[in-house]
């Protein structure tokens, strides 16, 4: 979640107006769908809400009835998960609650170590059934604490957890569910913020993303506005955990009157006041406008945001109060620094001094004011020479000190928290996770690469398309486009727009790229006719030499949602042609050959759909994750170009 997703479970059957409502209230990116109950047919529904990553669950009763063999629930679900593939989604949650009577344990399974061996034989079954780019995640358990009606644990969770080591491991994510009564108990270590040390402590857990699949408040007396303010509160807590990959409120409709205080819909399709009030969370600032320099001589994480909640717990208690004022994990983000080495100024600002006797040890603050972010504090711990004076102005960049290991400090490392002014968090202090502002900015290029597109004006359909298909395709597999902001994006020495007829933007479109896509290569190509095109790009230079020394840029003008139709290494002509004629003049989307094209963009809204990924020799989706984090990833397998043209047009 640092860029994770907010999201909540479907209610039983197709989408409803009201369930559509209630997510465009609430601002929801993410859904929950069940496999049997939910159709694939209503993914198009959702995404039009402004859904884009699903998570289905594969949830049937007949473990808890009767035995019930992997291999059966396997072909139980299969039609169903095909379906949900080949609609775009990849990731599916295994049951629910195994750990609980009803739901298979002392039927199908008598022990955590019977129920992962099960889970290995499902998850296997589906691998070979389906193989990439689906993903099986580990079941949410029913954890201590308060529960929702009918849900009664045999095993405790973190007994189970223990139990199942094999089959957290062979997982590619794990789920886990949450649950409480009231604000105190939301925000308390031993209350519903115990699943982050119990899951994401877990050794075998520890390197996979962590999906909080369901939450809740419980208590059926807690009214609609209180359980929304707990809601946001909570989605944006889960915000600042790098390794939360979502988290899904329970739930958005249900028909049984046992449930009616925790649905979002009524089922006469009503819409509660709960979604208006998570509409209203607080948001991280977006990173285009919160840039940190790195501090640190050497880039590199050695502790993350929330790591280690019991240690931290324990090291925050204050005697003078009786309390411990840590309940969320490690505070702030180590990076790597030797000892002596130069810590330098993350933002310019006013510095302050902090004072002797405290666990950061010799430690600096600096206040910044940001435009359109306010006041953000720094704080540089652990330094073994301060080389600044109190009070002092400082640059980005600027030595603020030598880093060391003073305080509480098991070796030499720089400790760095963030505060923004009128941010609270309460279970860290108030202080937020500075990843998302010191990683490489979204989008940005695993290497440099030369980029050119060719960029089709407003009017031109898909004749236009094709000719530029036709000229270029099989030689350079240019990108071909019809965004002006599509074309200059991209942290690039080298990006070239060959602009088609550019009069036919309505204004002056090299002073557009000069003015917010600086070092953009402009190539304009005039043509009368589609023939004409193809023509002109035929003559065209594959690359000319790229300006000296280009400044960073190619960040996006504006925000808006990206989607490229990527083509794998062997696509032909032919393949290209039948995008151009399923996409183009209803959607426009972008067309490419480069899997580094397509994930370029500093956006929050980056989609991929994938044609045929096994042609890239490799694991596409794994590729994306690794180098292009937050692309919304759409496989598409298809067998020949007029497939191709026929899936894309649905």
């Amino acid at each position: 979640m640092a860029g994770g997703m907010v999201g909540v479970l479907a209610g039983q059957g197709p989408a409803r107006a009201g369930d559509l409502e209630a997510l465009r209230q609430a601002d929801v990116e993410a859904v929950k769908l069940r496999a049997l109950v939910n159709p694939a047919a209503s993914l198009a529904a959702y995404r039009d809400a402004g859904c884009r990553r699903f998570l289905v669950q594969l949830l049937s009763p007949r473990p808890g009835m009767a035995p019930t063999d992997p291999r059966s629930f396997v072909n139980e679900f299969a039609p169903a998960v095909g379906e949900f593939l080949r609609a775009g989604v990849t990731d599916f949650e295994v049951h629910d609650a195994p750990n609980a009577a009803g739901r298979g344990f002392g039927v199908s399974w008598d022990s955590p170590p019977a129920f992962s061996d099960w889970f290995l034989a499902v998850a296997e079954g589906l691998r070979a059934e389906f193989g990439p780019p689906l993903r099986v995640g580990f079941p949410g358990l029913a954890p201590a604490g308060p529960l929702p009606p009918d849900v009664a644990p045999v095993v405790a969770d973190d007994v189970f957890l223990a139990g199942c080591g094999e089959g957290l491991a062979a997982a590619d994510f794990v789920c886990c569910h949450v649950y409480w009564t009231s604000l105190d108990e939301m925000r308390d270590f031993h209350g519903a913020l115990r699943f982050l040390r119990v899951y994401m402590e877990r050794p075998e857990a520890r390197r996979k993303p962590l999906v909080i699949s369901e939450f809740a408040n419980v208590d059926p007396a807690s009214p609609w506005v209180v359980k929304g303010d707990q809601y946001a509160e909570f989605y944006f807590l889960c915000s600042q955990y790098d390794r939360l990959a979502g988290a899904y409120a329970f739930l958005l409709r249900s028909p049984d009157p046992a449930y009616a205080s925790m649905a979002w819909v009524a089922d006469d399709g009503t819409v509660t006041p709960l979604p208006a009030r998570v509409a209203q969370r607080r948001r991280m600032p977006h990173p285009s406008r919160l840039r940190l320099a790195w501090p640190t001589v050497t880039r590199n994480y050695t502790q993350a945001y929330g790591d280690r909640q019991q240690v931290y717990y324990d090291a925050s208690y204050d005697p003078t109060y009786n309390t411990h004022w840590l309940h969320g994990g490690h505070e702030g983000v180590d990076l790597q620094a030797a000892e002596g080495s130069l810590v330098r100024a993350c933002q310019a600002g006013r510095v302050t001094h902090g004072p002797p006797g405290t666990a950061y040890g010799s430690y600096v603050r600096v206040e910044s004011q940001v435009p359109e972010v306010g006041t953000v504090t720094l704080l540089y711990g652990h330094l073994q020479t301060i080389t600044v004076s109190n009070g002092a102005q400082v640059e980005q960049g600027e030595v603020l000190g030598l880093a060391g290991r003073t305080g509480s400090a098991s070796g030499p490392h720089l400790h760095l928290g963030m505060k923004i002014a009128g941010v609270t968090l309460r279970p860290t202090s108030h202080y937020v996770n500075a990843r998302p502002y010191l990683d490489p900015v979204r989008g940005s290029p695993r290497e440099q690469y030369g980029r050119t597109v060719v960029l089709l004006p407003p009017g031109a359909d898909n004749e236009w398309a094709r000719a530029a298909v036709a000229a270029t395709w099989d030689r350079f597999r240019f990108t071909i486009g019809g965004s002006a902001d599509d074309a200059g994006i991209g942290d690039l020495d080298f990006r070239r727009v060959v602009a088609v007829n550019p009069a036919g933007w309505g204004g002056d479109l090299e002073t557009f790229f000069a003015t917010y896509y600086a070092g953009v290569i402009y190539t304009p190509v005039e043509a009368a006719s589609p023939a004409d095109l193809t023509t002109a790009l035929t003559a065209l230079p594959a690359a000319p030499p790229p300006p000296p020394q280009p400044p960073r840029r190619g960040l996006p003008r504006v925000q808006y949602a990206r989607t490229v139709v990527l083509l794998p290494p062997g696509a032909d002509q032919p393949w290209a042609q039948a995008v151009v004629e399923a996409t183009w003049n209803r959607h426009r989307f972008t067309i490419g050959g480069s899997a580094d094209d397509a994930g370029i963009g500093d956006l929050d809204v980056r989609r991929v759909i994938a044609v045929n990924p096994p042609w890239w020799n490799g694991d596409l989706q794994a590729f994306f994750e690794r180098y292009y984090p937050g692309v919304v990833y759409v496989p598409l397998t298809v067998g020949t170009p007029g497939h191709l043209r026929e899936k894309l047009s649905e």
